[in-house]
């Protein structure tokens, strides 16, 4: 069986279990465990990987954010302050595009996985005047969310294709800054659109309920925000041999400390209702999905896929392709940064292409984040789903069209960037 036919077999069994109510963490191992079987390891080798793939720090790190990402959002919701900074927005903006798209695209600033979460209640407040479906509140607030990856300097995915490259981050995002644009227009086409046909106009706000004190309600948010990048820059000059996200998870400790002290002596009410949130369910799944990605490391999947590809001389049609497949397995974006990219440079500078590298890049970002956003791993795909209680599985049709669009934008912009 070819590479490209197992991983359809894989994602086939994967998505069975989820439509059987199996649970997302049982279906992702099952799919580890056959994908394991396919690609010539033991049901002991299997087994092996799971204590190789958690006992990491990439792990811990993940397990941590997701686990202050929650807490943060808990607490911000609990205490009221996110329905305040709502009600601040909602006075000054009378564009439903606007109101529905600035929180993921403002949290999207945040450069961490599972951030979906903190968006989402405020998209599902946005929408509740608009009669807007949950499908629709779900696919909005994962799109929107993620429109900033191709060019925000802070993505560690970026970061390390521009470390491979041998770019600086500030050329390769002069090479790139169009790619937020094109998420932005894809989005409205596909997602934002169809969604608000048949929404009603906003009504007005009538100047007199307005508060100003309400905007006091985004300082939490502006602190998790200003911390992150503020931390991850810390990170990166005082400790550059460790994981930058440390200063993200800092920076949400503080958030939360900061929502807990504006919330002055309701801070019991606030705790109990923010341990309402179900934590361990979702980091068993984030253990799934680094069983996973080990799995697809021990099997030298990306490997097989390249060779089912093609040679060096279509390293155009790998960069179209091979980071798409990759992205879509794995759902994380470092996954096919790091196994693909490597590659395809390779390829170009044994093929006398190197001078090609910023677009083999450009191209290879867009089509591997095609393949997250298509993809049913995906850390915040499935925490969105999670929230606004949607089977992954039946709405992964829609969220596939916009991001294979990816791909073709993708090579237009990167052809035109080349060209000019």
């Amino acid at each position: 069986m070819s590479a490209i036919l197992s991983i359809i077999l894989v994602f086939a069994v994967m998505l069975a279990g989820i439509r059987l109510k199996l649970g997302l963490g049982l279906s992702i191992l099952a799919g580890s465990l056959l994908l394991a079987l396919l690609f010539g390891l033991s049901p002991l080798a299997w087994i092996y990987a799971i204590p190789a793939a958690l006992l990491t720090e990439e792990a811990f790190v993940l397990c941590a954010i997701v686990t202050v990402i929650l807490a943060f959002s808990a607490v911000y919701s609990a205490s009221g302050q996110s329905r305040r900074f709502m009600q601040a927005i909602r006075g000054q903006v009378r564009s439903r595009s606007l109101l529905l798209v600035f929180f993921p695209a403002l949290i999207g600033l945040l450069p961490m996985p599972g951030g979906a979460i903190f968006s989402a209640p405020m998209v599902e407040k946005a929408a509740s005047e608009l009669s807007i479906e949950p499908r629709d509140q779900t696919l909005i607030n994962y799109w929107f969310r993620h429109i900033w990856e191709l060019a925000w300097p802070l993505y560690p995915g970026l970061i390390l294709a521009s470390s491979l490259a041998a770019i600086p981050v500030t050329g390769l995002i002069s090479f790139m800054w169009p790619g937020p644009l094109v998420c932005f227009a894809i989005g409205w086409l596909f997602i934002l659109r169809p969604a608000l046909k048949n929404a009603p106009r906003l009504p007005l706000v009538a100047p007199e309920s307005r508060n100003g004190s309400d905007w006091l309600g985004g300082i939490p948010l502006l602190a998790a925000i200003a911390g992150s990048i503020g931390g991850e820059w810390l990170c990166a000059t005082l400790w550059p041999d460790r994981p930058m996200e440390y200063g993200v998870v800092a920076a949400l400790i503080l958030a939360s400390g900061v929502s807990l002290v504006m919330a002055r002596a309701r801070w019991t009410e606030v705790l109990r209702e923010a341990r309402k949130d179900n934590t361990l369910s979702l980091l068993a799944v984030i253990g799934a999905i680094f069983v996973f990605k080990e799995i697809l490391h021990q099997g030298h999947v990306v490997d097989a896929l390249a060779q089912t590809l093609g040679g060096g001389s279509a390293v155009f049609i790998m960069a179209a392709t091979l980071p798409f497949l990759v992205g879509f397995v794995s759902g994380i974006t470092i996954a096919f940064v790091g196994a693909t990219f490597p590659l395809l440079f390779g390829l170009a500078q044994s093929t006398g292409q190197a001078h090609l590298i910023p677009a083999i890049l450009s191209l290879g970002f867009y089509s591997g984040l095609a393949g997250i956003m298509a993809s049913p791993m995906h850390i915040c795909y499935l925490m969105t789903c999670k929230y606004f209680h949607q089977d992954p599985a039946r709405l992964l049709p829609r969220i596939l069209v916009p991001g294979l669009m990816l791909i073709p934008a993708g090579a237009l912009v990167t052809f035109f960037m080349a060209t000019f």
